[in-house]
């Protein structure tokens, strides 16, 4: 049950950060501003009311002319420890790709589009379901997860690049 638990918050964490790859297509067109080392706080509510502050660091890469991303994830907390990657396609306000957690050794695929100044995408791993919403402007990004039946109830985090 801890093992699946971690699998969990693990996808949770990562579609943090998923979630500003794709926003930053939508909104600066040809993302130019995406691509470097982002940093943030934010803090993981569990079901039980509980809450943990988090810190996230992610660096994008934009490939084969910035419509491939490319980024690594790495966030940590008091109990919790992320470190995933991810590649996505964004094409006609639509979202596709697949992501992996390396330490809990679990992935998946996203799904989702382009919606006004952000992004609205589900994930889906072999043990881990959620739904992401995303607001982005030039420097800041702010994402809000919640999974499905994980014993987390949301995940909110704040990233900065400027």
């Amino acid at each position: 049950m801890i093992h699946n638990h971690h699998r969990s918050l693990a996808g949770a964490m990562f579609a943090v950060v998923l979630a500003a790859v794709a926003t930053s297509n939508a909104i600066a067109g040809p993302i130019e501003l995406l691509p470097g080392r982002w940093t943030g706080w934010g803090k993981m509510t569990m079901d039980g009311g509980e809450v943990e502050k988090i810190k996230c660091v992610a660096t994008y890469f934009r490939e084969d002319g910035g419509r491939e991303l490319r980024h690594n994830l790495r966030c940590a907390s008091t109990n919790y420890r992320i470190d995933a990657k991810a590649n996505l396609n964004v094409s006609s306000g639509k979202v596709t790709g697949q992501w992996e957690e390396r330490t809990y050794s679990t992935g998946g695929v996203v799904t989702g589009e382009v919606v006004g100044d952000g992004i609205s995408v589900n994930i889906v791993g072999q043990a881990f379901k959620a739904s992401l919403k995303v607001e982005t402007s030039k420097c800041k990004q702010t994402m809000n997860i919640e999974p499905k039946g994980m014993g987390v109830a949301r995940i909110a985090v704040d990233l900065a690049k400027c």
